[in-house]
């Protein structure tokens, strides 16, 4: 089973910050992917998340930079 982690901020109604998917959620990645392109990166293989996690908060990384530009846009 391929399991999909979402490592990005809240989207209140779409998805949850660490929320796990037993498939691939192509329905919410489109929402997201709508919202802000880049932050469909935040979509992670579980078995990478632990290190995209940690990148996703390791300051001036492309998935830190995704993340707080997408809490950014969220918060507007």
């Amino acid at each position: 089973m391929n399991q999909i982690m979402y490592i990005g901020p809240d989207v209140k109604g779409v998805v949850k910050r660490n929320q796990i998917f037993t498939y691939d959620p192509k329905e919410i990645k489109e929402k997201v992917k709508g919202m802000y392109t880049p932050a469909v990166e935040l979509f992670v293989k579980m078995e990478d998340a632990p290190e995209q996690r940690r990148l996703a908060h390791k300051e001036g990384t492309l998935l830190n930079i995704t993340y707080n530009n997408f809490a950014e846009k969220l918060a507007e």
